[in-house]
């Protein structure tokens, strides 16, 4: 089967009148002063674009246009590239195409992602963790945030307590216990890239025994200890942050973190891990691992029967148990510990 075509050589735009025909796995082509025999492998046949000349790319950058687009398929497909010419034309195989895409974005998104932000996270220097910790407070104090009202000796109480209780080998302790009152966000809790981390008010007052609320301490160490706030943080927002801290500007990077932070969700697995940390840490010190549960029941208690919904609606991100999700099947866990 012959076909007529138009050569070009890939270093004149002269076109030239050629003739081609497929002779086992090779392209036979010929024209005046003009004769080639190319490996069909070896060659580029982009898929069909609209009503345009069918193309053959040569390696050496020549090329060949086929006005028989008809003609052509049906010389693919008597030398057996008839798989190719269908999936060329097929809708099936454009949508199989689509979906493989997207089957490998959702495996970049949910392993790849949590993978590249844990390595990230290792390597962001300390001077830049903790000031994301002082950004934060820098920028809610005075509007979320207002000064403890909790008496200094209380205070000072709980922060001894903490200080007393025996880590295991090589583990720090938080680098900062910040107390702070919010009439806004309540009871809550929260760990921070640096190490820091945040006890409002409402949450001292809701516990019933010191035990309960170094049982949160625990909790939120283990956050700290996994670097979970600064993984989350980079997984919210990969783009913004990785370009950020790649090109050294630091501005951008701390200018947005408070506003990640705040709208951080811990995964399950986070949350289990925190759990496992705070249980382990609490059995060597002695504290019954139900503390942390007795806290959690009392924190959704309060969190259920918290005023106006609008309130609740505007400070969603901020929750306690928005951000600790699935409390019910985390206190029968800790119970059973």
């Amino acid at each position: 089967m012959w076909l007529t075509a138009v050569y070009y050589d890939g270093r004149q735009a002269r076109p030239h009148p050629v003739t081609l025909c497929v002779e086992g796995d090779k392209l036979l082509l010929q024209g005046r002063d003009i004769v080639r025999r190319e490996e069909l492998n070896g060659l580029k046949i982009p898929p069909p674009l609209g009503s345009t000349p069918r193309l053959i790319l040569f390696a050496d950058g020549g090329r060949c246009e086929v006005a028989d687009r008809q003609g052509f398929a049906e010389m693919l497909q008597d030398a057996g590239n008839s798989a190719v010419a269908g999936m060329e034309n097929s809708w099936w195989y454009a949508l199989a195409a689509l979906l493989l895409t997207l089957s490998l974005l959702a495996v970049v998104y949910l392993f790849g992602l949590p993978y590249a932000a844990r390595v990230v996270a290792d390597r962001v220097p300390v001077y830049l963790l903790e000031r994301m910790d002082n950004q934060f407070f820098a920028s809610l104090d005075q509007t979320l945030l207002m000064p403890s009202k909790l008496a200094e000796e209380r205070r000072h109480t709980l922060q001894d307590g903490l200080r007393r209780l025996v880590l295991p080998p090589g583990e720090d302790r938080p680098a900062h216990i910040e107390f702070r009152g919010s009439p806004t966000l309540g009871a809550n809790a929260f760990a921070l890239p640096g190490g820091s981390v945040l006890v409002l008010d409402d949450l001292v007052n809701l516990a019933s025994n010191d035990q309960e609320i170094l049982a949160v301490l625990a909790h939120e160490m283990g956050h700290v200890h996994e670097k979970h706030a600064l993984r989350q943080m980079l997984q919210a927002s990969v783009v913004g942050l990785a370009m950020a801290w790649y090109i050294g500007d630091v501005s951008s990077l701390l200018a947005v973190a408070p506003t990640v932070l705040l709208e951080t969700r811990y995964s399950r697995d986070f949350e289990r891990r925190a759990d496992a940390f705070a249980a382990e840490l609490l059995r060597g010190n002695g504290i019954p691992v139900s503390r942390l549960a007795d806290i959690l029941e009392k924190l959704e208690a309060a969190h259920q029967t918290a005023a106006p919904k609008q309130l609740a609606e505007s400070v969603e991100a901020l929750d306690y148990l928005s951000s600790h999700p699935n409390t019910e099947e985390r206190i029968k866990r800790l119970r059973g510990l």
